[in-house]
């Protein structure tokens, strides 16, 4: 999985709302032998060019971590950094990623199990507070659900990072890696998307986002930005799920959502997980001339794309590059040097995937966008 199912940047930042992270997705073997036709037949020049020209840039695959600085001194061994790993499988890929770069540089994780609850998120970051670590790590948790204890460890001195979350940095936390200005890049990518494939100057788009995600609130803003920017003519209707209908009813809500709005061509439904089981449902409802784009990317979404099954394009970052750039902040933090390049969202690796670019290993567990990465930074660490 690129972004991995329930979590990152938009399902971690619901822990508000934090039952939703238990909700289990729908299986979906549909890859119906029909649905090539719904994958357009040749592309016509598009209607934006300046969204065209945007789209295209994103479509090249990345090859650069985004940083070349070397942190240029020896980092100490031995730290200890604890990691607040929320309560469902695909946390646990978060923590191997991590580990993975904690153990070439001598470093421990420890993994501090936050479960799916505001209460258990707070007690790990308590946690966190009595094991006086040399770094705390999190992912998607908003700051509000952990604000007490967030300033006892500022008063201890102890560094406090957050991904994929609508924070910025401050107020406690010393870094946020793939913030606010990721929310925008990747939210102006989806639409860069559409209107990079649409013909004519007016369209409907139907946007799916639940409103308990604060990052993909700000996503919806910027993607909407951009339509009215390029296209003033184009409507966009907009479903605001519960967040408890991911892995439940949301593919019956969507395919309601587009009879009652049989004039949407494009569907931007928020991240991989909210596709699961989509496809099935609108061809069960005889629905077959919307196109949807998500952000992230997994095995499901990845096989969608490989049999034009509805769903076009995923776009956005990967989580490899995200959470190794963590582990490089703090290398520079311990060796008391700026680490500005890498709260520099602007930089990360984004990659808008389609059928044309559609890597065989897209829905394995580790997938990055960027192929080489970790030799990129083991080349910044001093390791090879």
């Amino acid at each position: 999985m690129r972004f991995t199912s329930v979590r990152s940047r938009l399902a971690a930042a619901a822990c508000a709302s934090a039952s939703v992270l238990l909700v289990g997705a729908i299986a979906d073997s549909s890859l119906s032998a029909g649905a090539t036709a719904r994958q357009p037949a040749a592309r016509a020049a598009s209607a934006f060019p300046a969204a065209a020209a945007a789209n295209a840039t994103f479509m090249k695959r990345p090859t650069s971590i985004g940083i070349t600085t070397p942190v240029g001194k020896p980092i100490p061994k031995g730290k200890v950094i604890d990691f607040i790993q929320c309560g469902v499988p695909a946390c646990a890929v978060e923590g191997n990623i991590i580990q993975s770069a904690t153990s070439l540089l001598g470093w421990t994780l420890k993994r501090l199990n936050a479960g799916a609850s505001s209460q258990t998120i707070a007690d790990a970051y308590q946690q966190a507070v009595s094991n006086k670590p040399a770094a705390v790590i999190g992912s998607g948790f908003p700051k509000v659900l952990f604000a007490k204890q967030l300033a006892a460890l500022a008063a201890e001195h102890v560094p406090v990072l957050e991904a994929f979350v609508a924070d910025n940095t401050g107020g406690g936390l010393t870094g946020v890696v793939a913030g606010n200005t990721l929310n925008h890049i990747q939210g102006e990518e989806v639409a860069d998307y559409i209107l990079a494939n649409a013909t004519g100057k007016s369209m409907s788009v139907g946007v799916v986002v639940p409103p308990a995600f604060p990052n993909m609130v700000v996503e919806q803003s910027a993607a909407l930005a951009t339509f009215k920017k390029y296209c003033p003519s184009c409507q966009t209707q907009i479903l605001a799920p519960p967040v408890t209908s991911i892995g439940a009813d949301l593919p019956t809500r969507i395919s309601s959502f587009l009879q009652a709005n049989p004039n949407i061509q494009w569907l931007w439904d928020g991240y991989d997980d909210m596709v699961t089981g989509v496809p099935t449902a609108l061809k069960g409802a005889s629905i077959n001339n919307t196109k949807i784009v998500t952000i992230s990317m997994n095995g499901t979404v990845a096989a969608y794309i490989k049999a034009h099954n509805y769903v076009l394009s995923g776009v956005g970052t990967s989580f490899p590059e995200v959470y190794w750039r963590e582990i490089d902040l703090l290398a520079r933090l311990f060796t008391h040097q700026s680490y500005a390049v890498d709260l520099n969202d602007s930089t990360l690796p984004y990659w808008t995937i389609t059928s044309a670019n559609l890597p065989s290993n897209a829905g394995s567990t580790l997938f990055a966008n960027v192929v080489d990465y970790k030799q990129q930074f083991k080349k910044l660490w001093g390791l090879g």
